[in-house]
This record gives C-alpha cells, structure tokens and sequence, in this order.
C-alpha cells in the first residue's frame, strides 16, 4: 500500500481539524498522524471489500482479520478514516442501544431485549482490551450518571432500575441513587437523584478511529480514502459483488456497507436511512478547583434529560456538551451537515444549558463547536444483516448510540460472513432490513412534525412534571420504542 502523502483534508478543502475537537487535538498532538491515505486508482479485487472507515467499517476489518488473517480485504470511504460521526462523537463507550426489550422480544422472542443488553454491556469491556492491547488511546471506565432535575425524570429513572432488577440486572448494574449520594458523585445543579452504571466509558474517539485504521492497516487492509462509493451491486450472473466509484471498481466475494449516515449518497441506497443532525461544544480546559468543585473526578459519563445532554470529562480537562440542540434536525433529501462549527445559536443553546447544569461555569470559554450526522433507520433501531445469494452485508443505524455497539455489529458481521454459527449471530438484530423511509416530501413533512411535535412534549413535559400525550404520540407514530440501557 502506498504511503500517506497528503496533509488531511475532506474533499471539499477544509482541514481534518474543522471536523472536531477530538481531530484536532490529534492534528495538534501529532500531525503526521492525520495524513491522507491515497485514493483507489483503478480497478481491484479482494475477498471483502468495505465502504465505510468509520467504526463499524473498521471494527469489522478489524475482527475478520484477527479471524482470518490471510483474507484480502479493501476498505473505501468518501472522505477519511473517522470523518463521520466515528471521530465527532461524544466519546461514551455505553451500553445503551436503541430498541425497547419488548421491541427486541418481539423480533427474537422472549428474553431476546436482555440477551442484546447483555451484549452491549460485554462490548464495553471488550472495546477497553482491545483499546489497550492496541494502543488506541485512554479508555477510561467511569460508568455512566442519568442524573434526575425533577420529579418525573426521578419517577422514570427510579422505575428503570425497578425494571432492570425484574429483568435480572443487579446492582452490579444499575443503582438508583439518592441525591446526596448522587451529589457525591457529580454536582449538577436541582439534582434530586441520578440511575448510575458502571457499563460505560470515556474515550477520544478521533484517536480511537485514526488509531484503529491504522492497526487494520497493518494488519494487511488496503485502505483508500477520497474514493466516494456511487453504487453497490450484489452478485450476478456469475460476478462478484461490487463497489463502484468514480476511478475503479472493487469486486469482492463480500461487499459490506458501513455508511451509516451517508448511506443516501449512493444511488443503490436510497431511504435506507436518514441523517440526523446533532451539534457540540468543548469548553477550555478547567483547572483543578474548579473540577473540585463540580466534583467530577471520576470521569462519568454525564446525561441529562429535558433536554436530551451528553456530558464528558475529558482527558484533557475539557468538559464536551451535545444532545438536543432546539433545533430541527433534519434536512430535505437527506442532506448531511456541511463541515464547520455549529450555528451561534447552538453554541449560545448549549452554554447556556451547561450553565443550567453547572451555575459555577458561567463565565468558562467554549473554544470550539462542530456539527455532524447519524444514522436512524425506519425501526429506529440497529440492524446486522447478510445476503449469502448477493453477496452483500451491512449493519448501522445506531441512532446516536454507535460507539460501542459497532464493535459488537464488527464482531457479528463477521462470523455471519465466516459462515459462523455463534451467540452473536444469533442475537436479534441480526435479520432481514427494515423498510425504506417514505419518498420525499413525505419523508420530511413526517420527520420535522414528528420532531417538532416531540420538543413541543418535552417542553410540556419539564415545565409540568407530567408526562405528556405529545411525546407518547410521536414515539408511535415514528416507531421508536425506547432504547436498552
């Protein structure tokens, strides 16, 4: 494979460090990390080729090759290794996957939703070995606080470990806990308690990525960046499987689609799943007292809920914010984000909910936002799925909750494509695609109501301490069931 020549850049000229924070920590760690692999320059075939070097194109490279190491595999992404939502994350490795128990039961029968959260607890270990046995940076298990501000969150929070305890989790788990001892663990402002699990971690995900590509590098991939995937073709006729692109065509016995969000871009794919935008901001680094103060040492993962809020510590004593951004996250035909940094009015949004949070930052800089995409399909829950006849295989539609679970998808896909019958390939998201989503303009005269619909249910929700009719109605009509977790 030919050596990296050129400095990092998307195609459309901007620095790999406009993409996030985490890139550009790494761009300013170490440049030569961040170096552009050459594009595909001609035809090609391989025993697997992959479109998509974001985490689950790269985890399932990754997994084949420890499996089979004399596999020929080729992976292809549109821009880089981690431009997508892989390195622009909020960097929690969490057990939590969208699908409610009762979703999952129904689709794998009774216990199915407890064997899949099984899973993704177990993934959280797995992606902390392999991060260290690898060098792919800090991995940091500091669990993960839901933290309650009013009563209906502490009702909710307090009946999913009830639940939980039904189901046979254990306080090794989950725990409610009150507000002192919640207090004790972070300080959030009118906290009246918080569900903690341990099942969570912090790491840099743009480290994690680039790292990972080049490990599958060395392992023997061929990967070509700046090379865009127009169309894949399944198995005919007595032809391979095939990756199609503007400077060559990349036949494999198996062609694996890890596009998640950007799915839409290829012609053979439409409606198959729809971008979400999301935003984030980083605050300069915070000294010791004031960390003291917050008291947030431990490197939890922070959720707050009305409205939605990811939270992490960082290694580097930032503290990163995204989530529900009050904004409608979708675009007409299912356009990503453009590159950059998030709207003023974003960046203004999230300020002033981590004030809310934490009244003692009021005065603390941001230094830098961005904004980005994921995928969600028509279930809004992930799926695994192999055609033998055709060739073809896929998984995503993660729903903002990829970065454990694409390790676990990785590691499913390949025993499905090594013809393995194992616990992973039988878990239930293994199986057939769910529908398209409705043509356009349905799709987004649909997806903005339902959305604005649901804000409009959250805001009633906060401000009366009652669950509303709103929220429940927009969960049915778009067919999001809950999440494990």
């Amino acid at each position: 494979m030919p050596e990296p020549t050129a400095d990092l850049t998307t195609r459309s000229g901007a620095s790999a460090g406009v993409v996030s924070h985490w890139l550009a920590q790494e761009e300013k760690i170490d440049p030569s990390v961040l170096r552009r692999r050459p594009r595909l320059d001609g035809d090609r075939e391989a025993d697997v080729c992959i479109v998509g070097a974001g985490y689950t194109g790269l985890w399932t490279a990754y997994s084949l090759l420890r499996k089979d190491p004399g596999l020929d595999i080729v992976v292809l992404d549109a821009e880089f290794a981690g431009y997508g939502a892989s390195g622009r994350n909020g960097g929690a490795v969490i057990a939590q996957l969208n699908g409610s128990r009762e979703y999952w039961d129904s689709i794998g029968g009774p216990g199915a939703g407890v064997r899949m959260e099984r899973a993704v607890q177990a993934t959280v270990d797995e992606v902390g070995k392999t991060m260290a046995a690898e060098d792919l940076g800090a991995f940091v298990k500091g669990g993960v606080v839901i933290s309650a501000r009013n009563q209906l969150e502490a009702k909710r929070l307090r009946g999913s470990v009830e639940e939980d305890r039904a189901h046979g989790f254990t306080e090794e788990d989950c725990v409610w806990l009150e507000a002192g001892a919640a207090a004790e663990r972070i300080g959030v402002a009118n906290q009246l308690g918080a569900r903690f699990s341990p099942h969570s971690a912090t790491i840099n995900p743009g480290r994690l990525v680039r790292r990972l590509a080049d490990r599958v590098e060395a392992a023997g991939a061929r990967i070509y960046e700046g090379t865009p995937v127009t169309s894949i073709t399944p198995r005919s006729g007595g032809q391979a499987a095939a990756a199609h692109t503007p400077y060559g065509t990349v036949r494999a016995k198996w062609v694996v689609r890890a596009t998640e969000a950007y799915t839409e871009s290829m012609s053979s794919h439409r409606r198959r799943l729809i971008p979400v935008r999301t935003s984030m901001i980083v605050t300069e680094p915070l000294d010791d007292a004031t960390w003291a103060e917050l008291g947030w040492e431990r490197h939890e993962t922070l959720l707050a809920l009305h409205p939605f809020l990811h939270l992490q510590h960082t290694e580097d004593r930032r503290i990163t914010i995204g989530g529900a951004d009050n904004r409608l996250p979708y675009r007409y035909g299912s356009k990503p984000s453009p590159d950059g940094n998030a709207l003023p009015v974003v960046e203004e949004y999230f300020r002033q909910q981590l004030v809310k949070l934490f009244p003692s930052l009021a005065g603390a800089r941001v230094d830098r936002s961005w904004a980005g995409v994921f995928g969600v399909t028509r279930r809004w829950a992930p799926c695994v799925n192999v055609d033998r006849a055709a060739g073809t295989a896929w998984a995503g539609g993660y729903v903002g909750e990829g970065v454990a679970a694409s390790n676990l998808a990785g590691r499913t896909l390949t025993d499905l494509i090594l013809g393995e019958d194992t616990d992973l390939t039988r878990l239930p998201w293994v199986g057939e695609p769910p529908r398209g989503w409705e043509p356009e303009p349905l799709r987004a005269v649909g997806a903005l109501g339902i959305w604005a619909i649901r804000a409009v249910g959250d805001q009633a929700e906060d401000r009366t301490n009652k669950r509303s009719r709103l929220v429940a109605f927009a969960n049915k009509v778009s067919g999001f069931s809950g999440h494990l977790g």
